[in-house]
């Protein structure tokens, strides 16, 4: 008797068999101008800042996925201190896996990585959903569910600074204020690196005053406040100023649960924490423990999309929102994908620095302060996986060193 399959099954048989032949982990850089990390002073301690003639060389790590039906999935950003290393053990977890097999490739190299959070993981994890679009011939919010095709972003500054660039409030709004005639419509300080209370409530109700009632306003501290006392105190005027958020006031670093909770039960403004808290475990207890009001999460620091979407699940169960930590094409699929309405963050902007991402594309994804459109929204990505390309001749420019896992 003669068997009659359709193409289409053919086609869903192919997508379902094919394996992981080889990784590859490659380094490159790109430089970015007028910044530096400022390892010298104590308040600052090693924080990127604004540094005229100074040439920042950053490091930015690719991962490229190849399988045995040809298809090739990849992922490129900035990478912090031990990624690549990471990388390289789940590359070796996930080699002669098929490539479908995402969940079963997560939780290996989750244990094969320990005991240190696999940032490298993030990467590899990435570049599978971005395969997995390519073969689906799908954008990754199209397969995630999503059903925004632009989102709502706010604009945040990085940490004010004393050269010119943020030094004091009336700095800071003229900048947001040139902002908002682009479109912008949300508005994030990152405070000033010496924690001194009395200038940022100062800077909080100076912001409202001049941004006008309707602008969405946050303040993220980044931890540079040495007492509760004093985070609370700024956290009221954030309060007082009808502020959306406050975010992440405490030294050294925002992971603790109990200074948080205090912090949380003695303030009526939602906190938002867990930029530091990686992985979904560990901001479901910080949530669950009272710890916050709010959950952030980052697809390289909390394990790649799949990492993402566990706390974000996790999250909307209980009527809690989840914000997507700086720019990336992935973050943007993400806030598109939410069951709840979120804002897309332009990170670490500055009259110094209109583009915080690495510009390593050809594609025309952008994330400068220009790319707003006027009603406030930035447009998602819709080629197929994550839906970028990249300048092959820059990476082949500036590169560092590739290191190629297969499974022979």
């Amino acid at each position: 008797m003669t068997s009659h399959v359709k193409e289409s099954d053919v086609a869903t048989a192919s997508l379902t068999t094919g394996t992981i032949d080889k990784v590859e982990i490659t380094t490159f850089t790109v430089d970015i101008m007028d910044f530096a990390r400022n390892y010298k002073s104590n308040v600052i301690g090693g924080s990127m800042v604004y540094t005229p003639g100074a040439v920042y060389t950053r490091p930015v790590l690719m991962v490229r996925i190849f399988t045995s039906d040809g298809i090739v999935g990849e992922y490129a950003n900035f990478a912090t201190t031990g990624t690549v290393d990471q990388a390289i053990v789940a590359a070796k977890v996930a080699v002669g896996n098929r490539w479908h097999e995402r969940e079963l490739i997560w939780r290996t190299a989750r244990r094969a990585g320990r005991p240190a959070n696999s940032y490298g993981l993030s990467f590899v994890d990435n570049a599978l959903w971005d395969l997995a679009g390519k073969a689906y011939n799908a954008s990754l919010s199209q397969l995630l569910g999503g059903f925004r095709e632009t989102i709502p972003a706010y604009a945040s500054c990085h940490n004010g600074d004393r050269l010119d660039n943020l030094p004091n409030k009336e700095a800071v709004v003229d900048f947001f204020l040139g902002l908002k005639d682009k479109g912008w419509k949300g508005f994030k300080m990152h405070s000033w690196h010496e924690g001194n209370k009395w200038e940022e409530a100062e800077n909080v109700a100076y912001m409202r005053e001049k941004l006008g009632e309707r602008a969405e306003l946050m303040l993220d501290p980044a931890c540079v406040f040495d007492s509760i006392s004093d985070a609370i105190f700024v956290g009221r005027a954030c309060e007082e100023a009808g502020f959306r958020w406050f975010e992440d006031p405490l030294r050294p670093l925002g992971v603790g649960i109990h200074q948080h909770k205090a912090l949380r039960e003695a303030l009526n403004i939602p906190i938002l924490q867990t930029e530091h808290v990686t992985g979904p475990e560990a901001k479901a207890d910080f949530l669950l423990a009272g710890g916050t009001d709010i959950l952030r999460a980052d697809a390289h620091y909390d394990l790649g999309v799949t990492g993402c979407l566990k706390t974000i699940r996790f999250a909307e169960s209980l009527g809690i929102s989840v914000e997507m930590h700086g720019p990336s094409p992935v973050h943007r699929h993400l806030v598109a994908a939410m069951q709840s309405t979120t804002m897309y963050e332009c990170a670490n902007v500055s009259p110094a620095m209109d583009d915080p991402s690495p510009e390593i594309y050809t594609c025309g994804y952008s994330d400068n302060v220009n790319s707003i459109g006027k009603d406030g929204t930035l447009t998602v990505p819709n080629r197929p996986g994550i839906g970028v390309e990249y300048d092959a001749e820059l990476i082949k420019r500036n590169h560092q060193a590739t290191e190629v896992i297969t499974a022979g």
